[in-house]
């Protein structure tokens, strides 16, 4: 697995339950908890953390030298690897009975967990311990819940937004924020290609969160059907997105690159000749970094509005889960580890050194995430798009379907095919893998 995915761009994927493990989300009803109540000997827990490692390591430190010592409450952290790697650890770990207590994955595998049994439902803790979740307002929930009840604390949160090559801009006479919709694209990408001879933006489509947004925002679409059964990816608007991009790089104005190919789209991101790239914001203080080497201001914008004004972005990024393990102490415990890790000082740290967005309101009011947006105003950018936040698809066959997804439409722009016909086959495809 490559840096860019481990370190840079910590993917948002969801990997399909594929282990054979039985069982059904648990219902309120069906669980009981009480409150945590401190012991005389220290309770130790396992946490598995995946993404921005040295973080979460800094966070377990901090809770292990301050409320965990006051609840006699240790946490061991150890690192997995990726969102799709410890999904695989995961699922193992529950067929041998070695789940860790508590564990982060990425946003959208919350009802695949859940109907296997893999977590706990958080409904009668958080009833237990008077738990006040109304400041979990950032961006969509959807991917905290299994119908009513919540199965998740979100952990950092991260939207796609359009970088905007502001020195390249002032070049060559555009708009330093970038085309306000899709309409203007094609205008903006031409004038920046007669500044510089080059391809001035590169579509990376490493996994199907960004082609989410261009999706939702181009034309409203979807990419399965709201009860997740039957695939939109043939529908009509998906067919006028496919289409646009193709032209695009008919033209040489977009360089489509392939799921493989993630050194050149790194590279190309402080390129002075690279106009926009459309990336999630967790990179942001990388990418600013890198364009500030080369000499280049880097700005931060909104996806552009499609049709009618439409703009949506899938939200992404990690939550943690309470694993169906331990004793009911020990489920306590970890449940005060939860609370403390999701507060507001602590998702405000996180937020800080990452590049992920907090998952409070109450952090945006703290000094350190006002001393952050004030000296990366991109995070406050990308803070307003949540307004136009969407839910991931939940199916637990998800990771599959975006890997079959990305790869034929890549042949389409690379080979040339017909548009309608490849998405018809291709929403076949989808379809048996939703209904199998």
């Amino acid at each position: 697995m490559s840096m860019w995915k481990k370190k840079v761009l910590p993917l948002v994927m969801t990997v399909p339950v594929t282990m054979g493990l039985a069982g059904c989300a648990q219902t309120d009803a069906e669980v009981s908890a009480a409150p945590y109540e401190k012991g005389d000997e220290t309770i130790q827990l396992q946490f598995w953390t995946s993404a921005v490692e040295e973080v979460n390591q800094a966070l377990v430190d901090q809770f292990n030298e301050t409320k965990g010592a006051e609840l006699n409450i240790h946490v061991n952290a150890e690192y997995q690897g990726d969102y799709w790697e410890m999904q695989q650890k995961v699922n193992a770990a529950a067929i041998a009975g070695t789940l860790p207590n508590v564990f982060v994955d990425e946003v959208a595998m919350t009802k695949g967990f859940a109907d296997n049994d893999i977590i706990v439902n958080l409904e009668p803790y958080i009833k237990a311990t008077d738990f006040d979740r109304s400041d979990f307002q950032i961006g969509d929930l959807g991917n905290l819940y299994v119908g009513e009840d919540l199965y998740a604390f979100p952990h950092m949160r991260s939207v796609p937004v359009m970088y905007v090559n502001k020195t390249l801009a002032a070049k060559a006479g555009l708009n330093a924020n970038g085309p306000a919709t899709f309409a203007e694209l094609e205008a903006y990408l031409q004038a920046a290609h007669d500044a510089t001879g080059e391809p001035p933006m590169y579509l990376f489509n490493y996994d199907f969160w960004v082609m989410e947004a261009l999706l939702h925002s181009y034309s409203g679409t979807t990419v399965v059907n709201a009860e997740e059964t039957e695939s939109n990816i043939n529908s009509e608007g998906a067919v006028k997105l496919i289409t646009f991009i193709e032209d695009l790089e008919s033209k040489g104005l977009v360089k489509v690159l392939g799921v493989t190919d993630s050194d050149a789209f790194y590279a190309a991101i402080a390129k002075p000749s690279t106009a926009l790239i459309f990336a999630s914001i967790g990179g942001y203080k990388t990418f600013a970094g890198m364009a500030q080497q080369s000499g280049l201001e880097l700005g931060v914008s909104m996806i552009p509005t499609g049709e009618d004004g439409k703009r949506g972005v899938p939200v992404g990024g990690s939550n943690t889960y309470l694993a169906n393990t331990g004793s009911d102490q020990e489920k306590a415990a970890a449940f005060e580890f939860m609370k403390w890790l999701s507060d507001t000082e602590q998702a405000a740290y996180a937020s800080a050194n990452t590049g992920y967005l907090p998952t409070r309101l109450s952090s945006l009011d703290t000094d350190l995430m006002k001393e952050t947006i004030a000296a990366f105003p991109g995070y406050q950018v990308a803070s307003d798009q949540l307004e136009f936040s969407k839910m991931r698809p939940m199916t637990g066959a998800y990771h599959e379907i975006e890997d079959l997804m990305g790869g034929r439409i890549n042949e389409i722009w690379l080979e040339n095919l017909n548009i309608q016909e490849s998405l018809d086959k291709l929403a076949e495809e989808v379809n048996v893998i939703l209904n199998r």
